[in-house]
């Protein structure tokens, strides 16, 4: 699913990739180590290995503010948490994968 371009920089993925290195892979909210691109385990299945992907969430929600500072790796299962709150919503594009 691409990313909305109305929501994130031109260069989201070098940022979402500079906050992942920086934090080595790791979830920071649960400290899960999760899987780098390419990275596949041939004994999970789809849905496991997924769950072991990293992401990039706004700390404060605003997808418009990309400061270094306000960009958190969490695991899918924590970045879904993180929006499940009544203040938050998800909009289209912006849990994918890649």
């Amino acid at each position: 699913m691409p990313i909305d371009s109305r929501l994130y920089p031109d260069n989201w993925k070098e940022l979402a990739l500079t906050v992942k290195v920086s934090r080595d892979w790791c979830c920071e909210c649960c400290g899960k180590k999760c899987y780098k691109p390419g990275e596949r385990p041939d004994n999970l299945t789809r849905s496991e290995w997924t769950a072991d992907i990293l992401q990039v969430h706004h700390r404060n929600h605003d997808t418009r503010d990309n400061r270094i500072e306000n960009l958190q790796s969490v695991c899918a299962a924590c970045h879904l948490s993180l929006h499940r709150s009544r203040y938050s919503s998800v909009s289209e594009g912006q849990l994918s994968l890649w």
